[in-house]
């Protein structure tokens, strides 16, 4: 898949009334506030969009405390923080909310405004202001940025702003796209003649016109019908654009803000997370056990209750969290998100998510969340680890990480992990030296206690070892060319193992092999075998393969065992049979053989089952080896 450069997403924060809409209109042209709402009470309500350039994005968020939550929507995804402080005012309450969220959300860069200069009183006011944002970014990201200050009327420092904006703008480092589309809702509306229309900023991959997506939480499926991006028609929108897509096949009640839209079979809905959070340093919350809040994920607003998992967390502190979410929720790995206390309603924090669908009973989810890194190389390691009786592929990583099948094999590379040929499982060598290791301990162990068992069957290793069918086969053919074990007999054995018997145990293997010699056609069970020579069952059953093994017996069903020479015997008697018939029946069978029914029965369906005699209705004809 190709994608064409990203676009590159600045976003404003800032208190109420201090001229973000201005600001923005001044550098773009473009009035943000497109809701009647917004023009009669003259603040942004909702996110408004302009454009720097064809390949910088704008988002102008509310301010008001009310609109908190719109402004966590718009901010979620853009690279650039425009903060903006007016001269006049200086530092206000959402000001500070505002640059602790842009921090919590990991914002790399930013350029503060200083605004409405032209409303300061003198020269040395607007150096206190200036003073006082130094004061209020230090130990953030913003520490270092500059201060540009600014008028809208007269014009005052606008170049100048862009410039800095656009130097920022140089200078960022797209992430690597996750390798399929997503695009967060922000707004859902229906346009006469179209039908219904969603916009959001694509936040990964690239969509066309007549692509298929899903539609979550709710789960359905849309076609794409049409594509806009800069307010113009396009055929493909890709990482970073605004983008409303016409969507066929689903009604506007079913999609809002906090739905996503997304490549089909990549996302899907939880109620549960696993989260790295970090409190805000100044906040008075402490999160607790079983306490409610808020989470803003993307543009979805979703309340919940939390489980700490290592202690209850106070301000600046951190911790992994289980959240139990009270509507379904859109998450994919590291997505980062903000916490806000459900009542007075106040930022706490923010984290990164660690696992989107945790599962397991609770001892083991706690333990699993409790120690979940947060580096993303040291946690795939952690998730190949508790997998590694079950690894999973390349392709199956990539979508439990919400990455590129690259990106996995590029952090499989760098991890040291290794890779199945043709299976594509990924594997940590160390775990299958262990894993190997404990396999021949096992068949050691097993040679000792058995000393007439030719081999163990794969199944029973498998299963003993709780591992997956796809994984053991490759471990155990892995072991075979390396020579550390062979196949024998249907099963596994140590490379080398020899079968010695005793004097006594050689003189009970002769005899039954005379048992059966001398029962002729008829198969007899181990229980009747061990009884006539005086054995228990299971060392007669050791014997029997013994001598299965060196070919002078054949288990024909379970537990029922014949003499091979007479076998061949029963093989000439039916070529001779079927030189002068086509037809065998049961009666014919049971007269050739001198076999009752009930031992016939067996035989015939062995004879079938190995392509001796092929079975048409009641009657057999000639079979393949029969002809040879």
């Amino acid at each position: 898949m190709n994608y064409h450069p990203s676009q590159i997403v600045i976003g404003t924060a800032g208190h109420i009334d201090h001229g973000k809409t201005a600001l923005v209109k001044a550098l773009t042209g473009t009035d943000t506030d497109r809701l009647e709402e917004e023009k009669t009470r003259g603040m942004t309500i909702d996110l408004g969009f302009a454009f720097l350039d064809d390949n910088i994005t704008i988002i102008d968020v509310p301010g008001h405390e009310k609109f908190i939550r719109n402004m966590v929507a718009g901010v979620s995804t853009i690279h650039i923080a425009l903060l903006v402080v007016a001269a006049d005012d200086g530092i206000m309450p959402q000001t500070r909310e505002h640059l602790q969220i842009i921090s919590l959300l990991r914002i790399p860069r930013g350029v503060i405004a200083l605004t409405k200069i032209d409303l300061a009183d003198d020269e040395e006011w607007v150096d206190m202001v200036e003073e006082e944002i130094r004061e209020t970014v230090k130990g953030t990201f913003l520490e270092s940025a500059p201060i540009i200050r600014t008028s809208v009327n007269p014009e005052t420092g606008i170049e100048e702003l862009r410039a800095a904006l656009l130097e920022q703008a140089a200078s960022v480092r797209l992430e690597d796209d996750r390798g399929f589309f997503r695009l967060p809702v922000d707004r859902v509306f229906i346009k006469t003649g179209f039908g219904v229309v969603v916009t959001g900023t694509v936040v990964a991959g690239q969509l066309s016109v007549g692509e298929e997506l899903d539609c979550l939480p709710i789960g359905i499926k849309g076609k794409v019908r049409g594509l806009q991006s800069h307010g113009k028609n396009v055929s493909v929108v890709v990482k970073g654009d605004r983008a409303a897509v016409n969507l066929a096949g689903v009604d506007k009640q079913q999609l809002r803000r906090g739905s996503e839209l997304a490549t089909p079979g990549w996302l899907t809905s939880t109620r549960h997370l696993i989260a790295r959070v970090t409190l805000v340093p100044q906040t008075r919350w402490r999160l607790k056990t079983r306490q409610r809040i808020r989470v803003h994920l993307g543009t979805a607003e979703v309340l919940g209750r939390i489980h700490i998992v290592n202690g209850e967390l106070k301000g600046g502190q951190s911790g992994n969290i289980i959240i139990y979410l009270e509507k379904p929720i859109v998450a994919a790995m590291d997505d980062r998100f903000v916490l806000r206390s459900y009542s007075p309603m106040e930022t706490i924090g923010g984290g990164q998510i660690l696992d989107p669908q945790p599962s397991g009973k609770w001892k083991e989810l706690k333990d699993w969340a409790s120690g979940l890194k947060s580096a993303v190389n040291e946690r795939f390691n952690q998730y190949v680890e508790r997998r590694r009786n079950n690894p999973r592929t390349v392709a199956e990583w990539s979508q439990v990480f919400h990455r590129s099948e690259a990106w996995v094999r590029s952090l499989v590379e760098t991890n040291g992990l290794s890779v199945v040929p043709g299976s594509e499982l990924v594997f940590n060598p160390q775990v299958l030296d262990r894993l190997c290791g404990e396999i021949e301990d096992f068949l050691i162990n097993f040679h000792r206690d058995n000393p007439y068992r030719v081999s163990v069957s794969g199944e029973v290793i498998k299963q003993g070892f709780d591992l997956s069918d796809r994984w053991g086969d490759w471990v155990l053919d892995n072991m075979v060319a390396r020579g550390v074990i062979v196949e024998k007999d249907a099963g596994y054995a140590l490379s080398g193992h020899q079968i010695s018997l005793s004097g006594e145990d050689r003189k009970k293997a002769d005899a039954i092999s005379d048992l059966l010699y001398d029962s002729r056609f008829m198969p007899l069970k181990v229980s009747e075998i061990a009884s006539k020579i005086n054995l228990n069952e299971q060392r007669a059953m050791e014997l029997l393969h013994v001598l299965k093994n060196r070919g002078r017996t054949m288990e024909i069903q379970r537990e029922l065992w014949l003499d091979c020479r007479r076998f061949d015997e029963l093989i000439a008697v039916m070529k001779r049979f079927f030189n002068s018939h086509t037809k065998l029946t049961v009666p014919d069978f049971k007269n050739i053989s001198s076999l009752t029914r009930k031992t016939a029965i067996p035989l015939l369906e062995y004879l079938d089952a190995h392509e001796f005699t092929e079975r048409e209705g009641n009657e057999r004809i000639r079979g393949e080896k029969l002809s040879a």
